[in-house]
């Protein structure tokens, strides 16, 4: 037990590096999902333009990828859509929402 009270398993520096040899820290990355999709979104401009898809709004810095399944893990182009967030939001939440059916009554 060396100085136990301080809670350090080793006395210093070149110890404590003696006892880390051979540990792998972030081995390629395997949970980074915003450079995965930093990626998806590249790929996406490059082979579709920098509009987006239904309403051709044209700053393609704020494109979000749609996936038209709804499957997060089916990352294949032909699933894929880049499309503004109006659109994605008409997408997503409209369908559901509790608005849509209220219009008759204003």
């Amino acid at each position: 037990m060396i100085m136990s009270k301080f809670n350090k398993k080793t006395c210093n520096r070149s110890c404590a590096n003696i006892h880390r040899a051979g540990i792998k820290y972030k081995i390629g990355r395997p949970r980074d999902k915003a450079r995965t999709f930093r990626v998806i979104k590249l790929r996406l401009l490059e082979k579709r333009g920098n509009s987006c898809a239904r309403c051709t709004y044209n700053k393609y810095e704020i494109l979000q990828v749609h996936h038209k399944d709804r499957n997060r893990n089916n990352n294949k182009l032909d699933n894929l859509e880049l499309i503004c967030p109006n659109c994605h939001y008409e997408e997503h939440l409209l369908e559901k929402s509790w608005l849509k059916n209220t219009q008759n009554l204003v």
